[in-house]
């Protein structure tokens, strides 16, 4: 049984809400959708992975299924170039970091799904990043906190993202699209953006400081465990690259904000994601 599965934790009747930093929410991915999204980042077919691989084609269904034994899910990894272990750990993974006053996750319903939009406060500031689905979520999230008129940070115009900027209006001082390798100032704190494309063209993380911790906001380029979905290999190479040059260059310490699942740290994943633990 897996974390979701233990956790209990997605109660579908919750259409939005507003979560503290530190409360544990399901990953986004089970390991059958890390091996797809690493398949895809490959040259190799569906149809010939288990012979690239040395395993027997229902041995590789059942893994596709979410049912791979632990001897098929280490050879696929060897294939796919993954962490065996941080992979055959994956259901059992859950981050660990600390509360932070003022930084919220906002978990809101998306086509039975799940998105998160992130709001962060300080004094008079209030930062937010993504928008989500459903129109009002967050706005009504906003509201529900008392917020100052907020600024407005994207990650990527992927619609569940993007769904709630039109309802945002209202409470908006200011929708930002902050170029890469910049940095802006609210008050104690700065925002920097940098390029993390590749799950998206163009996909943008910020960097925030000033906080008892540097939080990043990384969008789908990064979820506790996996990565975002890439529609082919240069994509694939793309957003790895990017990943490693400008997010796990990062101090172990700073917290990663994804859009799915929980938060997570640059230390943890360097351990536990498969795409990067070595």
């Amino acid at each position: 049984m897996d974390y979701r599965e233990r956790s209990g934790l997605y109660d579908q009747m919750i259409t939005h809400q507003v979560c503290k930093l530190h409360e544990p929410c399901p990953l986004e991915d089970e390991v059958q959708y890390v091996l797809r999204k690493a398949l895809r980042g490959t040259s190799i077919s569906p149809e010939e992975f288990p012979d690239v691989a040395g395993i027997s084609s229902d041995a590789w269904a059942a893994c596709l299924a979410g049912k791979g034994d632990a001897a098929t899910l280490e050879l696929a990894s060897i294939a796919l170039k993954l962490h065996a272990p941080a992979l055959l750990s994956l259901a059992t993974y859950q981050p660990i970091v600390p509360q932070i006053q003022g930084v919220y996750r906002c978990d809101m319903s998306f086509d039975g799904e799940r998105v998160n939009a992130w709001i962060i406060r300080d004094e008079n500031t209030c930062l937010v990043f993504d928008a989500g689905y459903e129109p009002s979520h967050i706005a009504d999230l906003v509201t529900n906190l008392g917020a100052a008129p907020v600024d407005l940070f994207i990650t990527h115009e992927h619609r569940d993202h993007i769904g709630g900027i039109t309802a945002l209006a209202p409470h908006l001082k200011k929708h930002w699209n902050l170029p890469v390798g910049q940095t802006q100032s609210f008050g104690s704190l700065t925002v920097s953006a940098f390029d993390l494309s590749g799950h998206y063209n163009p996909s943008t993380a910020y960097l925030i400081r000033g906080l008892s911790r540097n939080l990043c906001v990384v969008g789908d380029a990064l979820f506790a465990g996996s990565i975002g979905g890439c529609k082919d290999p240069f994509h694939y190479d793309l957003a790895l690259r990017l990943l490693k040059q400008n997010i796990l260059s990062l101090p172990d310490d700073t917290i990663l904000l994804p859009g799915h699942g929980p938060a997570t740290t640059v230390a943890q994943e360097k351990k536990s994601n498969p795409f990067f633990a070595s």
